[in-house]
């Protein structure tokens, strides 16, 4: 019986707009109510995941970056996981020789040399589910994380690199060309301990091998006692095969790439469409 719901947010939670839907919502507080643990897996930053979730009400611990951080639901850091400060210059290099923009997630915050490309990123999430992006809506949530500081636009990124090596806990790549994406993925591969996904066929996301969905949330479920075969894992893309693969109950939303739906036991609806409640409603449903 599923004792804890691990569930991603773009183009899985979150809908095209951005939003939690009603019956995604109602759908979590159901299935806490019943004393099962929620929470949130994703490759955002705490800061880019925290407000989308809380503003609808929900109280839930996160797993951001991929796994390189685990919060409790008041953003206290339980674990952090950086990328080995011996192996920043050789990624750099690698991005910068394919052309690849990149940005810095630290802690927190996310650095970028353009908010232009930030809000690309989340257009290009929604391009990738076949999905219309709210462009308008898009930008206006990323000016607003730009306004309270938790994006910061800088002219260069090596300042930035210069000083917080030792705390970069993810670098994301994006561009449009898929020959140079192909070239650095294969480049970053051979770099001892790194973790190479994508959450969208425009992007790289870069962690250290230790900083995977999948690892973080074996560990938060060891911690609770809870074995895996009682875990449900609701995801969308590559960043999501890691804990897709290891829980008990693996969903993939409707939108998912063809090779996520085939390493899932179950295929939901998709995000516009209120898959992680529809997928929720059954669990709970059939008592699985």
């Amino acid at each position: 019986m599923v004792r804890l719901i691990a569930i991603d947010m773009d183009g899985t939670l979150l809908g095209p707009d951005h939003t939690i839907s009603k019956k995604n919502k109602e759908a979590i507080l159901e299935a806490q109510s019943r004393g099962i643990e929620v929470v949130i897996a994703t490759g955002r930053s705490f800061s880019e995941a925290y407000y989308p979730v809380t503003d609808e009400g929900l109280t839930v611990p996160f797993i951001c970056l991929n796994g390189a951080e685990v919060r409790k639901n008041d953003g206290e850091l339980l674990s952090a996981t950086y990328l080995a400060e011996s192996e920043i210059d050789k990624i750099v290099s690698i991005l910068e020789e394919q052309t690849i923009d990149y940005q810095l997630f630290i802690g927190k915050t996310v650095y970028t040399k353009s908010i232009e490309d930030q809000i690309d990123t989340f257009v290009q999430l929604a391009l990738a589910a076949n999905q219309v992006p709210p462009i308008d809506d898009i930008r206006a949530e990323v000016m607003n994380r730009v306004e309270i500081g938790l994006v910061k636009e800088v002219p260069s990124l090596a300042p930035i690199i210069e000083k917080h090596k030792q705390e970069i806990n993810k670098i994301f790549g994006t561009s449009f060309n898929k020959i140079h994406l192909d070239n650095a993925r294969q480049a970053l591969k051979s770099i001892t301990g790194l973790a190479v996904s994508s959450s969208g066929a425009g992007n790289l996301e870069i962690t250290n091998i230790n900083a995977q969905k999948g690892i973080a949330l074996e560990r938060l479920a060891k911690s609770k006692g809870i074995a895996m075969e009682n875990v449900m894992a609701i995801g969308d893309n590559y960043n999501d095969l890691s804990m897709l693969k290891v829980a008990g109950h693996s969903v993939a939303m409707g939108n998912a790439p063809q090779e996520i739906k085939d390493a899932c036991k179950s295929v939901t609806t998709t995000n516009e469409f209120d898959g992680v409640g529809t997928a929720i409603e059954s669990a709970l449903r059939l008592k699985i």
